[in-house]
């Protein structure tokens, strides 16, 4: 007999549907949630590439405005070729006794925004034919002998190189002392990277004592041989100074400035504010540039000028009234440039003979030139660190091939690589499962690398080369790889809702307060 209990028998009678709660519920909403996910960061990463696009790079274009003769305006604006990543041109041009002046585009200072004969720029290295001429005049003055050896000239220096001590000034002032551009020191390095990133003047409180001073450590090397030094130019101008118990400044304007009648031309020292007509410089991706001002390092470099100044120096060169005209004669071999004297190139190119000399400093560029046998000289200023030695040329009647440098395949490069990849290791880790901990401390980390790199590549990037708006686009991927970040992080909220088999939505506010900060600390940065 079967004594196993009978399964309790099963109502077929029909039971009620199942209700909206429970599990069904989940499952269905879940593509809703999809939805409202997808559209959240497609809104966050839009209005992240609109402040993107807004922030971006904008390199400047030289504008239509003009002053001056028109003619030579349209000569310039053909000299240029391209005009992007110029800002404002001032040009002198001598033919013969004839003197003409134009100005384009904008100087950058609302007080003055257009650019004339009386537009001062930073001239940079245009002072070093201006030293040249000042040692060449006390040279024929009998105050100062070019051919004393340094250490006769500061007995009370000790040279670490007696290579350096028993060079003259004239070696220094034809770049032939065989001294490094600049001292080869960690504050020179950090100088040169404030000036490369944050836009700062690399000589800003450098004294003359400073100069002695790297002078006195520096280590000759290859002298007698033509190798480009501001150190050895620098020091050439402060010994003069100091043999002479007056400071630089003074000297070369009794003795240049002031027989050239050269009124606008002038050293800005840090507590004094810049001329009411000066221009702002910028670098050529639009970034402002800091002012270079008066330093130990003027005889090399920190002079202001206008076009109208330096063409009256010009004409006396021509003329040969100038004061230390001599320093012009060409003595010395000078590599590709051709040949030197002091402070002065001469280059023989296309039949002719050219002595000349350019300038750049952290946002502007300059060049003078002239050609003595046809009496034609030319002054080129500009207010972006854009070369115009082309346009010169030009304006000489050389021809060049291009009118710019060609762009450097490795910058343009690494612009476009930083661009794409700030957003790289952010949606690494937004991607990746990590312990909680480990998960925030990888994503702000991530997101400091991405804006910082960002940031740099925004100030030094070759946005003439790579369109802007690829910056933007970085902007754009870095938001949405902090938002997905934030999103699939890991919290007690998230982990319950994914064993419910559901992702985890997130208030918008938290959304909108991570691209607030991204923003407001690339606003914070650029300012």
């Amino acid at each position: 007999m079967n004594l196993r209990p009978m399964p309790p028998e099963t109502s077929m009678a029909p039971g009620p549907a199942p209700g909206p709660s429970g599990a069904g519920e989940k499952w269905a909403q879940r593509p809703r949630h999809r939805f409202r996910r997808l559209l959240l960061l497609t809104a966050m990463v839009l209005v992240a590439l609109s402040s993107g696009m807004f922030l971006m790079p904008r390199p400047p274009a030289l504008s239509s405005a003009t002053t001056g003769d028109a003619a030579l305006a349209a000569q310039v604006r053909a000299a240029a070729g391209d005009v992007r990543g110029y800002r404002g041109i001032a040009v002198a041009l001598i033919e013969g006794d004839r003197v003409r002046f134009a100005g384009l585009g904008g100087s950058g200072n609302p007080e003055h925004p257009g650019v004339d004969r009386s537009t001062v720029f930073e001239a940079g290295s245009l002072g070093k034919p201006m030293t040249g001429m000042l040692l060449a005049e006390l040279a024929s003055r009998k105050s100062l002998d070019l051919d004393v050896p340094l250490q006769e000239l500061l007995p009370d220096m000790s040279f670490r190189d007696r290579a350096l001590g028993s060079a003259p000034l004239r070696d220094l002032a034809s770049h032939r002392a065989g001294l490094d551009l600049m001292p080869a020191n960690l504050d020179t390095f950090l100088r040169g990277a404030g000036l490369r990133t944050l836009g700062r003047d690399p000589y800003r409180g450098m004294t003359q004592e400073d100069v002695f001073t790297a002078g006195r450590n520096a280590v000759a090397s290859g002298a007698g041989r033509f190798r480009y030094s501001n150190l050895g130019m620098a020091l050439a101008g402060q010994t003069a100074a100091r043999v002479l118990d007056k400071p630089y400044e003074q000297l070369l304007q009794e003795h240049v400035l002031t027989p050239l009648d050269m009124r606008g031309t002038r050293m800005v020292h840090s507590d004094a504010t810049a001329p009411p007509n000066s221009a702002t410089g910028y670098k050529s991706n639009g970034v402002v540039m800091e002012h270079w001002l008066a330093s130990g390092y003027t005889p090399a470099g920190d002079v202001w000028s206008t076009s109208e100044d330096l063409a009256r120096l010009l004409q006396a060169q021509l003329s040969g009234t100038a004061p230390g005209a001599d320093a012009a004669v060409p003595r010395f071999d000078a590599g590709r440039a051709g040949e030197i004297g002091l402070g002065w190139y001469t280059t023989r190119t296309q039949g002719r003979e050219i002595t000349w000399h350019d300038g750049v400093s952290g946002g502007f560029t300059s060049y003078m030139g002239f050609d003595r046998s046809g009496h034609k000289g030319v002054v080129v200023l500009s207010n972006t660190n854009r070369p115009v030695q082309a346009i010169g040329t030009r304006l000489l009647g050389l021809t060049a091939d291009a009118g710019h440098p060609a762009p450097d395949a490795t910058r343009t490069a690494l612009t476009v690589l930083c661009s794409a990849g700030a957003a790289g290791p952010v949606l690494y880790v937004a991607r990746r499962r990590f312990p909680k901990r480990i998960h925030w401390a990888h994503l702000g980390i991530s997101t400091v690398f991405g804006l910082a790199l960002l940031i740099l590549v925004r100030r030094t990037g070759d946005w003439l080369s790579v369109p802007p708006i690829a910056w933007a686009l970085g902007i754009a991927g870095l938001s949405a790889g902090i938002v997905l970040g934030i999103r699939r992080g890991p919290s007690p909220d998230n982990d319950r809702d994914q064993q419910a088999g559901e992702g985890a939505v997130l208030p918008a506010a938290r959304y909108a307060g991570a691209l607030l900060l991204l923003l407001l600390l690339v606003i914070a940065a650029e300012l």
